[in-house]
């Protein structure tokens, strides 16, 4: 029992934790214009946001680790209210772990050289399309998942209310998944929510194993 309590605060903390380096990742996402297409303009666009780019390839990196123990502590509160649910939103977020994994090694081909090789612009090209593609199907699944734990997570000890904002942040997840249609602004709302969702289902993860405790 003391171990699975460990597990629950541990992975509570981690969630807080996680939330804030995707919280931080976007912000040096933000002043960033998009990728222009000719040639020249491009190279210059990577010179010009190398450093923002290496930064969110770091914080990607370290917010998705994270992210391994608080599915833990997340299925441990919520298997036993819905099985089914939490088997399926739980999975559904751990498939997105090796998805964002792959995608630091794809971001960090652009501003870290291996061996001096040089990349030509049409790959420059290639490796950006792979990387946005590769986020859009992570908004997808993300939003599925967040909509899926939710339904669970209301009839749960963890609250209505993080259930009721959680709807509210897979919607959104749904909908950023699609920026060339919704433009810079709502992008950037959309993942404002999704950081704030996890800090404060991290906060109530750890409320609760503090009363298992007591």
């Amino acid at each position: 029992m003391k171990q699975k309590i460990g597990i629950i605060k541990f992975g509570g903390i981690t969630l807080i934790i996680s939330g804030i380096l995707f919280f931080a990742q976007y912000l040096f996402v933000l002043p960033m214009p998009s990728p222009p297409l000719s040639d020249a303009h491009l190279m210059t666009w990577l010179q010009e946001w190398r450093f923002n780019i290496s930064m969110v390839d770091e914080l990607l990196f370290f917010a998705t680790l994270l992210l391994i123990p608080s599915i833990v502590a997340l299925y441990r509160i919520l298997v036993k209210v819905d099985k089914i649910k939490t088997w399926l939103g739980c999975g559904l977020v751990a498939v997105i772990i090796p998805i964002h994994l792959f995608l630091v090694i794809i971001l960090g081909r652009l501003v870290y050289p291996v061996y001096d090789i040089e990349l030509s612009p049409d790959i420059y090209k290639l490796v950006l399309s792979l990387y946005y593609g590769g986020m859009h199907a992570v908004s997808l699944i993300l939003g599925v998942a967040t909509i899926l734990l939710c339904f669970v997570i209301r009839r749960s000890s963890i609250g209505k209310s993080v259930a009721y904002f959680g709807f509210v942040v897979g919607t959104l997840d749904l909908i950023g998944a699609y920026p060339w249609l919704i433009g810079t602004a709502m992008v950037f709302v959309s993942q404002l929510f999704f950081p704030a969702w996890f800090v404060i289902l991290g906060v109530k993860i750890l409320g609760r194993s503090e009363e298992e405790e007591g």
